[in-house]
């Protein structure tokens, strides 16, 4: 007569081992939400405050070469004062990219959170 061992079905070992992961999941997950929700606001002000900055920066930023050419067409200064302005115009035009690359991280991390919390 065979002896009838009582072994786990790979099927229950698999469906055990998906409850623990679940369960070792879950506080992390809880925690995951709240963090979710304030980076939610965050990306939401930094993109609207980027949106309009960029419109006051790249204004600024024309006058400032329109300045730099002034100086350095018509001699109203120094050739140095010439290359001040144009690398102030030129930090102006790029400081709306900069900040636009940041809002751009601050949504992979919620996509990366969302993921978590949804995987």
């Amino acid at each position: 007569m065979k002896e009838r061992r009582y072994n786990m079905s790979e099927k229950k070992k698999a469906s055990i081992g998906g409850i623990m992961m679940f369960l070792l999941k879950l506080p992390f997950r809880i925690a995951a939400l709240p963090l979710l929700a304030v980076l939610l606001i965050v990306r939401l002000a930094s993109a609207l405050i980027t949106g309009l900055s960029s419109i006051v920066t790249n204004i600024l930023g024309t006058a400032a070469l329109a300045a730099a050419a002034g100086i350095w067409m018509f001699d109203l200064g120094t050739n140095q004062d010439a290359y001040k302005m144009i690398g102030f115009a030129l930090f102006l035009f790029f400081v709306p990219h900069i900040a636009d690359w940041l809002v751009e991280k601050a949504t992979d991390l919620g996509t990366s959170l969302v993921a978590f919390l949804l995987g």
